[in-house]
């Protein structure tokens, strides 16, 4: 008896302890990949938004562009949250959209290609041990350099990554053989899954679940070089794979609930692609049985792990350049499933949505910038064109538009603090400690704004009149400010000496202006020229249209403190 109770003990350790540690080996993955896709996003994000934006319309760029940016950040879905960003903000079409997630189907595939290279570890080269070992090399870059050299210590994380994820990878196989060759009714249940549908739907299902195509090939990988045969010795395991890229839009569909029409489309574009794609190889597989067999299995005998990523990647290249010629239909089904519903608005740039590709939510962030800069200039404009007209009517106007902007000051500052709070580059921590500055000045020009349509209102009830110099002159500087908000516009995306000078200059100007305004003033008054009661007003309009240029030459010099030379930043003033 007490024989039979430690025998059966026994063969419950033998089967509880592999699945245990296979549930080890499958958290070490998913760390893997997020330390390998976080890393790999921190160093790499911001040179991919520049090529993002610069990259011609060429069908061909869109699809290679797409492949690079998943194959370095090791995700289709941060892509494709990326593109949903540069279509919200009007830097790409739709068009363009379709053929950078295309990209972003093969880009994933990588991830596949890099397991199944741990299927080919061998005692004489052992790839995998190899790998494992740098582990302790990337902990030790994250330790030395994280401090000092934040981009070291950002290849630390991606070799760590890239560590765990074989450590997880190669403790997932070597105890699904362990359970494999304890346990016949496992192996006979998994050969026995042979319905196409069935494992189509299991793939879809566990895609879902899993929020990650990788994730689940790399499983499907694991259980290929523990011997594991998934619905037989035919085209079973595939439909498992074409089921899996079914399950991989569930991300992008998820990020799109509540997102703008151009996001929803984005991702039934995505849908549209894989749904598409899967069904014309899941025909072509039920019509060819031995598919499997004749091709990827004949190509790739010693590794089926190899097999399967090999026609992972093949699936995606080849509906890509199958639906390539027909992105404009794709585009015109989802313009049709998702109809326009109104005009989008500047808060659909701070999505927090983006806020998982922290890089991108700042590029989001900045575009809502300057669109908040240049209402900010638009309700001074407005306040100036009522007070040379004397035109009370327009205050609600007016004020409608100060308010608007001081709304989105806030929803910008809260934005950019949660960007930083993710995690951002030092670059990129700069540059948002330096909005947040920014933010103070330019709804400077709303406070303006609301003091002009004050001396309106005393301009009108207390009869004031000033003489057409006058009047030219409050022109004469209002042309000043505008071309000197543009300059300054410029200066905030690519800062330079010769355009900071230009601005500083122009500064120069602004003063003088009022200077010689005051002065002109105080002629006109002696010569009796003018009233002494439109001192009050005219002193002080001047004033705050002076004070509107000094609050652009902050953000000039602090978007040229990095490149002034050693000493100088020091002297630039932070906040006014």
């Amino acid at each position: 008896m007490n024989c039979l109770i430690a025998l059966e003990a026994s063969s419950t350790s033998s089967i509880l302890v592999p699945i245990l540690l296979m549930i080890g080996g499958l958290g070490a993955l998913f760390v893997g990949m997020n330390m390998l896709q976080s890393s790999t996003e921190k160093m790499a994000t911001s040179g991919l938004k520049k090529l993002f934006a610069k990259t011609a319309k060429s069908k061909f760029a869109g699809v290679g562009i797409g492949t690079l940016a998943t194959m370095i950040m090791q995700s289709s879905g941060a892509t494709t949250i990326m593109v949903v960003g540069f279509v919200n903000a009007g830097v790409m079409s739709l068009a363009q959209a379709a053929t950078y997630i295309m990209g972003a189907n093969i880009g994933t595939t990588i991830t596949a290609q890099i397991v199944a290279l741990g299927g080919l570890s061998s005692s004489v080269f052992p790839l995998t041990e190899i790998i494992i070992s740098l582990t302790l090399v990337g902990i030790i870059m994250r330790l030395l350099f994280k401090k000092k050299f934040p981009k070291v210590a950002f290849a630390g994380d991606m070799i760590t990554g890239l560590g765990l994820l074989f450590l997880g990878l190669e403790t997932m196989t070597a105890n699904m053989q362990s359970l494999f060759l304890s346990n016949e009714a496992l192996k006979s249940t998994l050969i026995s899954l042979t319905n196409p549908f069935l494992l189509l739907l299991i793939g879809i299902v566990l895609t879902v679940l899993a929020q990650s195509s990788s994730a689940v090939t790399s499983i499907v990988l694991a259980l290929a070089m523990a011997g594991a045969v998934i619905g037989g010795s035919g085209n079973g395991v595939l439909y498992l794979v074409l089921g899996s890229n079914i399950g991989s839009c569930s991300t992008a569909l998820l990020s799109a609930i509540g997102s703008t029409t151009n996001g929803k489309r984005t991702a039934i574009i995505h849908l549209l692609f894989n749904v598409f794609g899967s069904l014309i190889f899941f025909i072509v597989l039920l019509c060819w049985p031995k598919a499997m067999e004749s091709t990827f299995a004949k190509w790739f005998p010693s590794s089926p792990a190899t097999q399967i990523a090999m026609f992972h990647t093949f699936f995606n290249v080849l509906t890509t350049i199958l639906f390539l010629p027909l992105t404009r239909f794709l585009v015109f089904l989802a313009t049709k499933i998702i109809p326009e519903k109104g005009k989008g608005n500047e808060t659909d740039l701070l999505d927090g949505r983006f806020l998982s590709t922290p890089e991108l939510a700042l590029t989001q962030a900045i575009s809502y910038y300057h669109i908040m800069a240049k209402l900010s200039l638009d309700d001074l404009n407005m306040a100036l064109l009522a007070f040379l007209n004397k035109d009370e009517s327009k205050k609600e106007e007016i004020d409608a538009l100060e308010n608007k902007v001081l709304h989105m000051s806030k929803e910008l500052s809260g934005f950019l603090v949660q960007i930083a709070a993710k995690g951002v580059s030092e670059e990129s921590q700069k540059r948002i400690s330096r909005m947040l500055l920014d933010i103070a000045d330019i709804i400077r020009f709303t406070e303006v704004a609301d003091n002009i349509t004050g001396y309106t209102r005393h301009e009108v009830e207390d009869e004031l009149s000033f003489s057409p110099v006058v009047l030219e002159d409050v022109k004469e500087m209002q042309t000043l400010l505008n071309k000197m908000f543009e300059e300054v516009d410029k200066i905030v995306d690519k800062p330079s000496i010769e355009q900071l000078n230009v601005v500083r200059k122009m500064e120069d100007g602004v003063d003088n202006k009022r200077t010689s305004m005051v002065q002109g003033h105080l002629k006109r008054l002696e010569n009796g020229e003018c009233k002494p009661q439109n001192s009050n007003v005219f002193i002080n309009l001047v004033g705050n249209l002076e004070r509107c240029g000094d609050h652009l030459n902050f953000i000039a010099e602090r978007s040229s403190s990095d490149i002034l030379p050693k000493g100088e930043e020091d002297t630039i003033t932070l906040h006014p």
